[in-house]
């Protein structure tokens, strides 16, 4: 008897083993830094998975290397908060398998200001602050140029153009980059501010106040990304069915508002 209940407690212990796998399968791992995609992944993402069967498990990092080395490690399964064009830079500079599964709601540059309610009644000279980084200065001054607000060397890099490389600037504006945290500040001192929409969002101000909106182009929208070898696994396509749900489209217009409109 001894040795016959020891078997099938054996065997029960085994098919106890069996099930945890299967539940563990239904578990995604994803990354994000902190911001409004890991806000997106809370609000939107996570109960349009739950609606297929999956429990996501977030990770925020702090910095924006380690979620894609550990996604190339299998440390995570997917992540999310990075944009295409950062994506493809950082694995032919790192060599990583990793690749863009699909396209997210993406939130581009506005032109902000506290005391200016259209780009007409920009003055000469007025002072507007950007964002300091390589990208975020290249793209801010893409944008003014989208406005007619100045012109930018024909011969200059698309992402890492910098004021220096101004052309013309008929209204001799003052271009000032700042750190993109202290952009939302800077409206008290400058004319009007180049602020990328999550910083808006997260702020709790109105995207409807832009003067103007930044059109983004393909390599600049955000993606979930997954290791290559996973881009057929069921987990991916479970994501990429979850972004093109009603559930979560739904709560993108609920909680983001004009969020990638």
């Amino acid at each position: 008897m001894k040795m016959r209940t020891l078997g099938l407690l054996t065997v029960l212990s085994l098919l106890l083993t069996g099930c945890n796998g299967n539940q563990s399968s239904q578990i995604i791992k994803i990354g994000t830094t902190e911001g409004i995609y890991a806000q997106v992944i809370d609000k939107a993402l996570v109960p349009a998975l739950k609606e297929q069967g999956y429990k996501a498990d977030v990770v925020k990092y702090s910095d924006l290397i380690e979620p894609n080395t550990e996604l190339a490690e299998g440390e995570i399964d997917a992540n999310l908060f990075q944009q295409s064009i950062y994506l493809e830079q950082f694995k032919e500079e790192y060599d990583l398998d990793i690749t863009a599964l699909t396209e997210v709601p993406s939130v581009g540059l506005g032109l902000y200001s506290n005391s200016i309610t259209s780009l007409e009644d920009i003055p000469d000279g007025a002072l507007i602050t950007i964002p300091n980084d390589e990208l975020g200065t290249a793209r801010a001054l893409r944008f003014l140029e989208q406005q007619d607000m100045l012109t930018l060397d024909p011969d200059a890099s698309p992402y890492s153009v910098n004021e220096q490389q101004i052309a013309s600037n008929p209204k001799k504006l003052q271009i000032q980059p700042v750190i993109t945290s202290q952009l939302i500040a800077s409206l008290a001192s400058g004319h009007a501010a180049v602020i990328p929409d999550n910083y808006i969002l997260v702020n709790e101000m109105e995207l409807e106040d832009a003067l103007a909106e930044e059109q983004l182009s393909d390599d600049l929208k955000y993606i979930i990304a997954v290791k290559d070898t996973d881009i057929e696994e069921d987990f991916a396509k479970a994501l990429e069915k979850a972004v093109q749900s009603d559930s979560f489209k739904k709560a993108m217009q609920k909680e983001f508002q004009g969020f990638g409109e």
